[in-house]
């Protein structure tokens, strides 16, 4: 009389890696042989390239440089432009309150070529690299300084600079509906700008925690060049339970440069 292969399991004979020790629980896991493969081994092998990338360790930044047009234009908003991710005016908060961000993606064309080498069947061959869109999402603060900054640079890409601001006097919704009647004339023109007028740099980095800071720890940062907003998603809003308003837009851009760092001799 045989013995079934369960019997074997459970005394450790058919797979002794899989044998039940009736001293101690059983563990919902295979525990390796090999020892190159131990839990500690995997530990040891993630701390020293850094630990594990996180998808909340990030920085977003806007690099206007030269585009002396727009930055007056921000100006007179009373939004200068993002140098840094600080508070201290309303463009810090730009970078500050972007809540979510995206590394692009990459693709490209390809074509086709049919019967090269007898019995070979169709060969796909990349000719042009894909440049897609992106998005980001802002959180706004009670100035809606995001959803301002991102309206005033889509409506200068198309020429409308007759934006009035009223700093400090529209306290109360009564005084700000009577004042905000429409004056402009109903035959107004838009009249297109240039690309280099309008069209900036995005910075966005992977950092990850460090001593002095969440986001010290750089591996990269991708560079994206000529990025302007091409539509703004709409922002909903609704009685019932309070929740933060958020922003979102569309960007298109040109071509992305990443710029590698290794992480691992960080020493701060």
């Amino acid at each position: 009389m045989g013995f079934p292969l369960y019997f074997f399991g459970l005394v450790g004979l058919y797979k002794p890696e899989y044998a039940i020790n009736i001293n101690k629980p059983p563990c919902i896991f295979r525990v390796a042989t090999d020892k190159t493969k131990s839990i500690n081994n995997f530990i040891t092998a993630i701390a020293a390239n850094g630990g594990m990338a996180m998808s909340n360790g990030y920085d977003v930044e806007f690099d206007f440089g030269e585009l002396t047009k727009l930055s007056a234009y921000m100006n007179k908003l009373d939004i200068k432009l993002p140098i840094s991710s600080t508070a201290e005016n309303a463009g810090g908060l730009i970078n500050m309150f972007c809540d979510e961000a995206q590394l692009p993606n990459i693709s490209a064309a390809v074509g086709q070529i049919n019967g090269r080498y007898l019995g070979e069947g169709i060969i796909n061959y990349p000719h042009t690299r894909i440049v897609s869109d992106f998005t980001l999402s802002w959180i706004c603060d009670a100035n809606m300084a995001p959803f301002k900054f991102l309206n005033a640079w889509h409506e200068f890409i198309f020429g409308q600079t007759e934006i009035e601001t009223q700093v400090g006097t529209d306290r109360f919704l009564r005084d700000a509906k009577a004042n905000q009647t429409p004056k402009k004339s109903i035959n107004r023109i838009n009249r297109l700008r240039y690309p280099n007028e309008y069209q900036a740099i995005l910075r966005i980095s992977k950092a990850e925690r460090g001593r002095n800071a969440p986001n010290e720890r750089v591996s990269l940062v991708c560079v994206l060049e000529n990025v302007y907003p091409y539509s703004i998603d709409a922002v909903p809003m609704s009685y019932g339970s309070s929740q933060i308003t958020r922003v979102s837009a569309n960007f298109y851009y040109t071509r992305h440069t990443y710029y590698n760092y290794d992480i691992r001799k960080y020493t701060g």
